[in-house]
């Protein structure tokens, strides 16, 4: 079942970059851009699949520090509860009088 799920994964991974590759050559018009400094004449299609990929990546190393955060943030609830119930069956035991 796993080499099943790969074998689509890889289909349609070569799939999106023939897609890719006809959208660059279908949309040939050369431009010239200026961003701070100024950029050699690229296509359309590849500027367009350039920002596309330059998006996908930036938002999965974001997505990444996002999901980092979240873990720690869960795993320092779940020690604080767990440090509040240690608390309270010392308090417990202590108000009890019983030693352990």
């Amino acid at each position: 079942m796993k080499g099943l799920v790969h074998l689509i994964t890889f289909l349609v991974f070569v799939g999106i970059i023939l897609l890719a590759f006809l959208f660059a050559l279908n949309n040939p018009t050369e431009v010239s851009l200026w961003l701070g400094l100024q950029l050699p004449v690229l296509s359309v299609g590849v500027l367009i699949i350039s920002a596309f990929i330059l998006g996908g990546v930036l938002g999965l190393i974001l997505g990444l520090r996002i999901l980092v955060q979240l873990k720690y943030t869960l795993q320092i609830r779940r020690l604080s509860t767990q440090l509040n119930k240690a608390k309270k069956t010392d308090d417990h035991r202590s108000h009890t009088g019983r030693q352990v």
